[in-house]
């Protein structure tokens, strides 16, 4: 009996996980008698990205392949069809784009050449995240030249109190980038200050990237769990996550989608892969184009390899195919069903507002 009790709640979690969550089927002013078709927005996410390397790499390293590639579109070549054909993309760049020399006293320290910009541009990125534990590899230099370069190849940035608010399709979409090391009271006061001035601008739908967790980790830690609740509670509409450089669940909290680590993905910071498993996230939008408002909210998940060969690191992820898209498939939805038995603790201010639904399901074919 337990077995099959186990086994439909596997089933239940492969279905919520790549199926679509509807978070704003019914939105006020939202026409259904609208002459216009609705209008789709989809929006890719990825996990850790580093264009570059530790100088004490000596074999297979990030500047090493692209010196002998000579093609900043090589990186991206696999899954450019995905992210030039939605409408936004964003990732996190974990390490600086810098010549500075002077780098801050830790184990790993990340760098690429500024000129390595252009290959998030090749590849179709229009956003990164700053907000992890190597924006200041190169100290204040290095943050700095990272941002500049950015700015030169017109790649958008998200930092703390830097956020990106993009119109795409007449609807309004802000992106927020923060770290996540435990129940940080800062950053939760920044969530309780910006959002509500984003809704009071005109945004509609808000999406937050925590930089989190623990280290090869599989399942999400307590403070990444009620750092997300804590996010939704107060009017985030999406919640991503990344650093444990695997994959972790999936799950849906008042109606409202978490993922709590995505994983590598374009990824200089080893010379191979210990687990090359990793995904493209998208959240799709359906807008009704008279009243320019989300009228309904659907996801998919599109499994992916952060490399082309399996004995050493490409640096080229591609979309997964086959027996490997199912057994990646299997593995995320057996990932979200671990976190059904782990209850969070909720925060007791919020007791009454901490409660965990499904929603309603759909289904976007893969």
């Amino acid at each position: 009996m337990k077995k099959a009790s186990a086994f439909i709640i596997f089933t239940l979690c492969s279905q919520l996980v790549f199926g679509g969550v509807c978070t704003a089927s019914s939105v006020p002013g939202a026409s259904e008698n609208t002459r216009e078709e609705p209008v789709r927005i989809t929006l890719s996410f990825v996990g850790d990205n580093t264009l570059g390397t530790d100088e004490n790499f000596q074999w297979n390293t990030f500047v090493e392949v692209y010196d002998k590639v000579q093609n900043p579109g090589y990186f991206f070549k696999g899954v450019e069809s995905i992210f030039q054909s939605d409408d936004f993309t964003m990732v996190n760049l974990e390490g600086v784009l810098s010549t500075a020399t002077e780098k801050a006293e830790k184990e790993y320290t990340y760098k690429g050449d500024p000129a390595y910009a252009e290959i998030l541009v090749r590849g179709g990125v229009e956003a990164v995240t700053l907000a992890n534990n190597h924006a200041f590899d190169y100290k204040e230099q290095g943050f700095q030249d990272t941002v500049d370069a950015l700015n030169q190849y017109g790649i958008a940035y998200a930092y703390f109190d830097t956020v990106i608010v993009k119109e795409i399709k007449g609807v309004e979409i802000a992106f927020l980038g923060y770290t996540g090391w435990s129940y940080d009271w800062s950053v939760r006061k920044q969530i309780e200050k910006k959002v509500p001035e984003l809704r009071a601008a005109g945004v509609d739908f808000i999406v937050a990237n925590f930089h989190w967790g623990e280290m090869r980790a599989y399942e999400p830690n307590e403070d990444q769990r009620k750092m997300a609740r804590f996010a939704i509670d107060h009017g985030v509409d999406l919640v991503l996550g990344h650093h444990p450089h695997v994959l972790q669940g999936f799950e849906v909290y008042n109606g409202k989608n978490i993922f709590y680590s995505l994983g590598n993905f374009c990824y200089g910071g080893s010379a191979t892969s210990r687990d090359p498993d990793t995904i493209i996230y998208q959240q799709i939008l359906t807008v009704d184009p008279l009243y320019k408002t989300i009228i309904d909210s659907n996801h998919k998940i599109i499994p992916a390899h952060v490399t082309a060969t399996p004995e050493k690191n490409s640096f080229q992820p591609v979309i997964a195919t086959g027996a490997d898209k199912t057994r990646i498939q299997a593995k995320i939805s057996r990932l979200s069903s671990l976190l059904l038995f782990k209850p969070c603790l909720p925060d007791l201010k919020l007791f009454e507002q901490n409660r965990q639904t499904a929603g309603q399901m759909k289904y976007i074919p893969q």
